[in-house]
């Protein structure tokens, strides 16, 4: 693989990682802090006089949705992730513009790369936070190779 398309194809996967990291670190904030509003409105309208407690009950439910959305979602994890394999591409492709680029290797760091993610990914965080096994994504080791597979969900 020449330099140019190594630096392509870590660009693309750059690119992927940032969009997971953005569209994980929305869902993630937004589940947070939207379950602690209505926690505390649930709250507060409990304590108006008059004011009818089954709005506080709806509210205490979307709350609960969505602190268990985000937990079982791994919003966090996955944000995470995003986060932290969107900067590894990001050295990757300041040591792909050196002069004396060791291509292959790079190459080889950029497959290492997409495979950890995956891993931090699937990660059972109910097992002591081991990695659990999961394959590494098919399409990323395909256009890693010359062929123009899609790349995996973020």
């Amino acid at each position: 693989m020449d330099k140019a398309n190594l630096k392509r194809e870590a660009s693309k996967w750059r690119d992927w990682y940032y969009k997971g990291q953005r569209s994980w670190s929305a869902a993630h904030h937004s589940s947070i802090y939207g379950s602690i509003v209505c926690s505390v409105v649930a709250g507060a309208l409990l304590q108006i006089k008059g004011m009818d407690a089954g709005y506080a009950a709806v509210l205490t439910s979307i709350a609960a949705a969505l602190s268990s959305a985000a937990a079982a979602g791994g919003f966090q994890r996955k944000w995470r992730s995003n986060r932290l394999s969107r900067s590894r591409v990001d050295g990757l492709l300041i040591d792909i513009e050196a002069d004396e680029a060791d291509l292959p290797k790079l190459a080889r760091q950029l497959k290492a790369i997409i495979s950890e993610h995956d891993r931090e990914v699937v990660r059972d965080e109910g097992n002591g936070g081991t990695a659990a096994t999961a394959p590494t994504t098919a399409p990323a080791a395909a256009t890693l190779q010359g062929d123009k597979a899609d790349a995996p969900a973020p």
